[in-house]
């Protein structure tokens, strides 16, 4: 081989070595400066999802210590106590919207170290989660029913009973096109051993036993009804995104892409928008002194307390060089949280 093929072939892969470092080192840089400026997005949310969950959990914690006068079924609605009302579904709305916004700047989520990734998505699902996941109240009218009916329940599996919960809710909703369950108690009595009946006939299929006598039913049937019509509010995770898309509004520059609305514009969008009037029936004729499963509202703000306690300590922890809660403001909160989780 020539001296002179011999230095172009050296010359050669010293060149690709080069490149390849360049292109490498550029990717790097690339990757870096990308992360910054995502995690100065995500970080640019962090701080007003920190403000509206502090908002609503002082709330709560207001209402759970103190039984939220303005909430109660025979509150007066004096403007005071109005305003309180609204501002608490305002609260609620406020953060959900943050939440959406954050979710649809689809980067909001990189540039956080992998530590703490599943720490904020397990955060934010956690909050969602409590505000839609209604499958244990299901069961639970499973299970009262088996006890009131005299039906072997031990027998029957956790996915069946999540099954046939499910299915009773299904029925149920079909005598009540409204999809309101404390509306079966306005139901004819024909109907309402009807819609019984079903509910038992389905059940004692499902666990191979025998069918409840009609008189049987007939017997107990406003017992059943109660049962069934518990009061409550999920507010699904569709039902989340729309109230969200509702809540937020689209900036022409900055360092984010959206905002939130205020709270004037909030009364004004509220009064005529069905999916912002959902979140009203959390807190309408609560009376968070009274925690059974004929209500099942005041174990859900419970867990949504624990939720925002949650989350505020978790984002709180991206937060580079800044302060996006007291101290003192979060360990009066984690002192409620850890009452609650004990209970």
């Amino acid at each position: 081989m020539s001296i002179d093929l011999l230095n172009t072939i050296v010359s050669a892969g010293i060149g690709a070595v080069v490149a390849l470092l360049t292109l490498y080192v550029e990717g790097r840089r690339r990757k870096k400066d990308r992360k910054r400026t995502e995690y100065n997005i995500y970080k640019s949310y962090s701080k007003p999802i920190i403000a509206a969950a502090e908002s609503l959990a002082w709330r709560l914690r207001e209402v759970l210590m103190f039984n939220g006068a303005y909430l109660l079924p025979d509150a007066p609605m004096n403007g005071f106590f109005k305003y309180k009302f609204d501002s608490t579904v305002y609260r609620l709305c406020f953060l959900i919207g943050w939440i959406r916004a954050v979710q649809k700047e689809h980067s909001y989520i990189e540039g956080i170290s992998d530590k703490q990734n599943p720490k904020i998505r397990e955060a934010i699902n956690s909050f969602q989660k409590v505000l839609a996941d209604g499958s244990h109240v299901e069961v639970s009218i499973l299970e009262e029913l088996c006890k009131l009916y005299n039906l072997e329940e031990k027998q029957i599996s956790d996915s069946i009973r999540q099954k046939l919960g499910v299915e009773i809710e299904r029925i149920v909703f079909g005598f009540i096109p409204d999809q309101v369950k404390k509306n079966v108690t306005n139901l004819k009595l024909e109907q309402k051993l009807k819609m019984i009946s079903s509910i038992m006939d389905l059940i004692s299929e499902h666990t191979q036993q025998n069918k409840v006598e009609e008189a049987q039913i007939a017997q107990k049937v406003d017992i059943a009804i109660d049962e069934i019509a518990r009061e409550f509010c999920w507010i699904y995770r569709d039902w989340q995104n729309a109230i969200g898309d509702e809540m937020i509004l689209k900036l022409d520059n900055g360092n984010r892409y959206y905002d939130v609305i205020g709270f004037a514009e909030f009364m004004e969008k509220r009064t005529k928008n069905e999916w912002i009037q959902k979140a009203d029936n959390l807190f309408a004729n609560l009376d968070v002194s009274i925690d059974n499963r004929f209500d099942t509202r005041v174990s859900q703000v419970k867990r949504v307390y624990v939720s925002l306690v949650e989350l505020i300590t978790v984002l709180n922890e991206t937060i580079e060089d800044q302060e996006g809660i007291s101290s003192s403001g979060l360990q009066t909160l984690t002192e409620l949280k850890k009452k609650l989780e004990s209970q």
